[in-house]
């Protein structure tokens, strides 16, 4: 008797197909087309062996002539006299076409269409080397993307993995070349949609060898309220970055890349600082990580004291125009003997064994000039000792965020550092954060912001409710007024309170009585690039492109992240909290200041009249006890620094850059710079 258990040949061949046809569908298709092709012939052939015209032939005969009809269907023309033939023969070109083109050439299509399907569908692996990974994806990146045009675009290869449609994130890629009016010219950008968190994803993209990977705060689509996603992401942040590290621990520690991390508060910097230090005793792999809440919050202070530093700050920082390079010290040349023999580049300061220059590209780091070139005969200046201060003595900060603490802890590390300032600051929001504006006036760590007799909170019931019943001497002396943006808040209305504050501001009484007095700045900070034509259409008004800022050092970082310890210190005053270490030590060495010329040089004996801009950087720095380096200045609204050639053969002593527009009639070919008191002159203290 069978035993019913028992597994018959034809039930285990019917069950190895089925699977075999599950697992590998593309394998049987293949199989079932090469058995249908043969099936073809061997019928066509048993057909043609009916004729009477191949009589006697064998049957390997037929299946070559069965074989040649369905390639060749114009053969069976040589029986049409024979109707009986030519029905047979028509037959096997039939099932020709049927075999042989419907399934050979249509599963060989099918391939194809496959390759390009997984192509596409971001599933094949990549074979990449010392690429930029970007983890993660938020409304930063188009413009980080957009950034590296600026840069030598031909050796910059991205991969960006995220869990969002592909098609989403280059369209959003695409907008932003549209917003500033340039083609699309960086074409060395892969997009993945995929999970960060998952391994077999890291191997797609070849995270191992990839040269800097940075990870970017989530941005969930469709989200309505950004408040509620700021645990969630936070969370995120620090959880991909322990993943990470865990994952690149199985690979060679001298060959990982570097880590960028986007944090949102100290509270997580902490936490992944942390991690970091206990999971790579080594110390083999570099982790910068950057709260950009409190470095944009240090940028708005600088701003908000000096609004011509806005376009300059930001230009620094972006690959287009100027930006910092790291690079060896040449040996046996200090920063000084540098100075004189750079041909377009400003050398800065030496800091951990390396030299920081201000330059065009990387390349024009290390060129040095002929010494017979003009300029290199310098005059030599008395010593004396700038002035550094404010001119005016009142900011106004209207709305408050996340920055709002930093750039209060800034500006109270500027005023105890220049102690000739006199800076009073008013808080002004509606009746929702009250306690939040008198928490900061009553701080501590403030107060020297808030001595003056009309410094403090104001609070505005209603934004739509008119504003002339203020103080009408609230503005008097200011210096600055600082729209922030709202954070948490729906997408749809993004930047709407600055720009309603800024309107009905702009059209009260207050500024009307105000200007008859003195005339103030408006800096805006907006988060959709879209509304900065708003806010520049009037005279004086400026925006601050807080997310701009950010993709720029991210695009920077990518490249070099140890450029972030130097320009965070540049933003960052001595007696600020994050400029000290442990021990109490000083670590910010240096700081980037723009004053009025005939301020700074109150000291100076003789005329702002300087024969080269090499000569005014030289004779600043040697004057002044290497403190003070020139890197730029501000005349008639437009500032210049002191680092590019402009594709020219110009060297440091006639080529500067207008960053704001870069605009050829406006660049000061001569040599000669002569400022007048009203300029300001830009330096980096030491």
């Amino acid at each position: 008797m069978r035993n019913n258990d028992s597994i018959t040949f034809s039930e285990k061949l019917k069950n190895k197909l089925s699977i075999y046809k599950e697992n590998r569908p593309s394998a049987f298709i293949f199989a079932m087309v090469i058995v249908s092709n043969l099936a073809a012939v061997v019928l066509s052939s048993l057909l043609l062996l009916f004729l009477p015209e191949n009589k006697g032939r064998s049957f390997g005969e037929m299946m070559r002539f069965a074989f040649t009809l369905m390639v060749n269907p114009s053969g069976r023309y040589q029986y049409s006299d024979y109707p009986v033939s030519l029905i047979i023969t028509t037959v096997v070109v039939l099932l020709g076409m049927i075999s042989l083109t419907g399934g050979t050439v249509g599963y060989i299509t099918s391939i194809i269409m496959n390759v390009i399907e997984k192509s596409s569908s971001s599933r094949r692996n990549l074979n990449l080397d010392k690429h930029i990974v970007i983890l993660n994806y938020n409304h930063k990146v188009p413009a980080l993307i957009y950034d590296y045009c600026f840069d030598d675009i031909s050796s910059t290869y991205i991969v960006i993995l995220a869990d969002r449609e592909k098609s989403y994130i280059e369209k959003q890629i695409d907008d932003v070349f549209s917003i500033y009016g340039k083609k699309k010219k960086l074409f060395n950008i892969i997009v993945r949609n995929g999970n960060p968190l998952s391994k077999l994803e890291l191997d797609k993209i070849s995270l191992n060898t990839a040269k800097t990977v940075i990870i970017m705060s989530p941005e969930e689509e469709g989200a309505s309220d950004r408040s509620g996603l700021y645990n969630a992401q936070s969370f995120a942040i620090s959880k991909l970055f322990m993943f990470i590290s865990s994952y690149l621990k199985k690979y060679d520690a001298s060959c990982s890349p570097n880590l960028i991390v986007e944090t949102p508060n100290s509270d997580i910097e902490k936490i992944i600082k942390e991690y970091h230090d206990e999971s790579d005793a080594s110390g083999s792999q570099m982790v910068e990580l950057v709260n950009y809440n409190e470095l944009l919050g240090k940028i708005f202070a600088i701003v908000t004291m000096m609004p011509s530093l806005n376009d300059a700050l930001l230009h620094m920082i972006s690959f287009e125009g100027v930006e910092f390079y790291i690079e060896d010290i040449p040996e046996g040349v200090s920063v000084s003997e540098d100075i004189k023999r750079q041909k377009s580049a400003v050398p800065i300061i030496d800091k951990g064994g390396k030299r920081v220059y201000l330059a065009e590209d990387e390349n024009a780091a290390g060129q040095t000039k002929n010494s017979t070139a003009s300029g290199s005969s310098l005059s030599e200046f008395k010593p004396f000792t700038p002035v550094i201060n404010i001119d005016k003595s009142k900011i106004v900060i209207v709305g408050s965020n996340s920055k709002l603490k930093y750039i209060l802890e800034s500006l109270a590390c500027f005023k105890k550092e220049f102690e000739g300032t006199d800076l009073d600051v008013i808080l002004m929001d509606t009746e929702e954060n009250r306690a939040q504006l008198e928490k900061c006036c009553s701080d501590p760590a403030y107060s020297v912001l808030f001595e003056g007799e009309g410094s403090g909170a104001v609070v505005i019931k209603d934004i739509f409710e008119p504003l002339g019943d203020l103080d009408p001497h609230i503005l008097d002396n200011a210096n600055s007024v600082l729209f922030l943006s709202e954070e948490n808040c729906e997408d749809g209305h993004i930047d709407e309170k600055p720009l309603l504050f800024w309107s009905r501001l702009n059209n009260s009484k207050v500024k009307n009585i105000a200007e008859n007095k003195q005339s103030w700045e408006c800096i805006v900070e907006v988060l959709d690039m879209q509304n900065k034509d708003i806010i520049e259409s009037r005279d004086r008004d400026q925006v601050i492109l807080s997310e701009k800022f950010l993709s720029c050092l991210y695009a920077q970082l990518g490249k070099d992240p140890k450029r972030l310890e130097f320009i965070r210190d540049m933003v960052t005053y001595e007696n600020d909290s994050s400029s000290v270490n442990k021990n109490n030590e000083l670590l910010n060495d240096c700081s980037v200041i723009s004053v009025a010329a005939g301020m700074f040089f109150r000291n100076f004996e003789g005329p702002l009249d300087f024969s080269s801009k090499r000569e005014l950087i030289s004779g600043v720095f040697e004057a002044t006890d290497h403190r003070y380096l020139p890197v730029g200045c501000v005349k008639n609204g437009i500032n210049y620094l002191f680092a590019r050639t402009n594709g020219s053969n110009d060297d440091l002593d006639t080529a500067v850059l207008l960053p704001k527009n870069d605009d050829e009639k406006l660049v000061i070919r001569e040599n000669r710079l002569k400022l007048d008191p009203k300029d300001e002159i830009i330096v980096v203290k030491m």
